[in-house]
């Protein structure tokens, strides 16, 4: 449906860039993309269609609980796919 965006997806993205460069994993893009699948799909879809639902998306993500609760599901993913990359590590071009 055309104007639908699901804002945890660019929250996810965000955090996953702030963490991500912390540790030593992977970080190649089949990389990204399964850490984002695998946070996203134990993270509730916060579906925006206006800029107030934008706002106010952002402003409950920068809750203390809510940004934990990502924060510690980005993290899970990034250790999850980082031990398990779907991809021979030794093939990968950055």
């Amino acid at each position: 449906m055309e104007g639908l965006t699901n804002m945890m997806e660019e929250t996810v993205l965000t955090k996953i860039d702030q963490l991500w460069q912390t540790t030593d994993y992977c970080k190649c893009d089949q990389c990204k993309i399964d850490i984002a699948a695998f946070a996203l799909n134990r993270l509730p879809p916060r579906y925006v269609h206006s800029l107030a639902g934008e706002l106010i998306h952002k402003f409950d993500a920068s809750t203390i609980q809510m940004d934990a609760e990502i924060t510690a599901c980005v993290y899970n993913a990034i250790v999850r796919i980082g031990e398990d990359p779907n991809h021979d590590t030794e093939k990968v071009s950055y």
